[in-house]
């Protein structure tokens, strides 16, 4: 059972807003729990000068405030500063602030790439898909790109391609999932790959595919019959074929219905995948 918070002391009147997910913040409660919830993009700037203007002004946590901002004036490290806004609130223990202060240690010995592809992956988590998906571009141009393990990359363009299909943009969707295949082997990833081909009513190219993907007869047919089903139980609620109304949705550029049909498409998909695994546990 989750436990209850409370917030005590002051409420600010002007919120403090966190870089990464864009949340706002309104007592010190909030600011703990998110910094917590946050602690791979935490920066220079989360934990600088605005931050101690906000528990001063703010949440009038003068002192706390004074600490915070003698730190950052030294350019201390942000450890240091994540412990002083840690210890303003009862949110967490004294053990529970110690294990986030290693964990955040943790965090900063990532890769600028791979910190940046963990911002990437909270947009996307939370509904950003253009935020994430500029991003995630980001990390494809870099050219330290070779510093990610293939398992990394394969998720920046197989993540890349999710937002693209849910923007309105299957075949620049089924090329990213092709790319993330070479990457990691997934079948996951081929189910949305091919999944994208079917969205674009290239039968022939979908066929083709799937028989080059998939040396198994089996695997083959088991896989169009779940996608068939899936694509069968969207048509039948919306009363047109899940195919047509995709593109339909496409050429009149209306990609936050797309987005949402699109999505639940995948889900289904994933959800029936998940399915298949655990039985085979």
């Amino acid at each position: 059972m989750s436990r209850v918070i409370l917030c005590s002391g002051k409420r600010a009147v002007v919120p403090f807003v966190m870089k990464a997910s864009g949340r706002k913040v309104y007592t010190v409660e909030e600011l703990c729990y998110c910094l917590r919830d946050e602690l791979e993009t935490l920066d220079e700037k989360t934990l600088g000068k605005e931050l101690v203007e906000f528990m001063d002004f703010q949440l009038g946590l003068e002192e706390r405030a004074a600490v915070l901002k003698k730190l950052v004036n030294e350019q201390s490290d942000l450890k240091s500063r994540l412990v002083v806004v840690l210890c303003s609130s009862d949110l967490f223990t004294a053990p529970e602030i110690s294990e986030i202060c290693d964990e955040f240690e943790r965090s900063l010995m990532m890769t600028p790439l791979l910190r940046a592809k963990r911002i990437a992956d909270r947009h996307l988590f939370e509904g950003r898909n253009k935020v994430a998906l500029y991003e995630y571009r980001d990390i494809l141009s870099d050219e330290r790109i070779g510093e990610l393990t293939d398992t990394d990359l394969s998720a920046v363009l197989h993540n890349c391609g999710v937002i693209r299909m849910r923007l309105g943009y299957p075949e620049e969707a089924a090329s990213l999932f092709l790319r993330a295949y070479a990457h990691n082997d997934e079948k996951e990833t081929v189910r949305c790959y091919l999944l994208a081909l079917k969205l674009l009513g290239d039968e022939e190219r979908y066929i083709k595919e799937a028989m080059r993907l998939f040396d198994s007869g089996d695997m083959l047919k088991e896989l169009e019959d779940e996608i068939d089903n899936v694509l069968e139980r969207f048509e039948h609620s919306g009363g047109l074929d899940c195919v047509e109304r995709l593109k339909a949705l496409a050429e009149d550029n209306r990609p936050g219905e797309f987005d949402r049909l699109t999505h639940e498409i995948i889900g289904e998909l994933k959800a029936s995948y998940r399915s298949e695994l655990e039985s085979d546990e």
